[in-house]
């Protein structure tokens, strides 16, 4: 898969749950939004080993 977070870039040969990949790119948990292949991946998911992956950064504000 092919992972990709503002100017950082990231490639893994495997699928991998979504809480995984977020502790594997060194980011957040609570601090991002992850899409594979243009849908929301929720909590608990497994983003399949060739997709295409955008991470997000979630706006907090008060």
């Amino acid at each position: 898969m092919e992972v990709v977070y503002g100017q950082k870039r990231w490639s893994f040969d495997r699928a991998m749950p979504l809480e995984r990949l977020v502790e594997e790119t060194g980011l957040r948990r609570e601090a991002v939004l992850v899409m594979a292949d243009g849908r929301l991946i929720r909590e608990g998911e497994t983003i399949p080993a060739g997709s295409k992956v955008l991470i997000i950064s979630a706006a907090n504000g008060g």
